[in-house]
């Protein structure tokens, strides 16, 4: 089980944001003691994306990335992370939020754009 805090780190949101969607119905929680608990798969259940399964799941642990992280660990543009995204580049989107798996990016940007990245390039 995640708190909350793991929860905002992973979609880039604040706390805040996360309870008022609990409270909304939108993101499934149980309260133990003043503690919200969450489940991966409940998680996962609110990117719009695929859901990860079997051994894939580990990926799909890390933090989420936004336009400007990307951008900002590529040396990039924001437009150019929008371009990508016209272009094809999975996107993981979180009420409203667009945010990235890293993992997708690299695998995106080395077969699609034929980029040669460095291994946790967002790191």
């Amino acid at each position: 089980m995640l708190r909350l805090e793991e929860v905002a780190e992973h979609y880039g949101l604040k706390p805040d944001t996360l309870r008022r969607k609990i409270k909304e119905g939108a993101l499934p929680a149980i309260k133990i003691g003043r503690t919200y608990r969450l489940k991966w798969t409940d998680v996962w259940s609110c990117e719009e994306g695929r859901m990860p399964r079997g051994a894939g799941q580990a990926r799909y642990r890390e933090p989420l990335l936004s336009k400007k992280a990307v951008a900002e660990a590529l040396s990039v543009s924001v437009r150019s992370v929008e371009r990508w995204i016209e272009a094809g580049l999975p996107t993981r989107n979180v009420f409203g939020a667009v945010r990235f798996n890293p993992h997708d990016v690299t695998d995106w940007l080395r077969g699609a754009q034929d980029l040669d990245l460095p291994g946790e390039w967002w790191r």
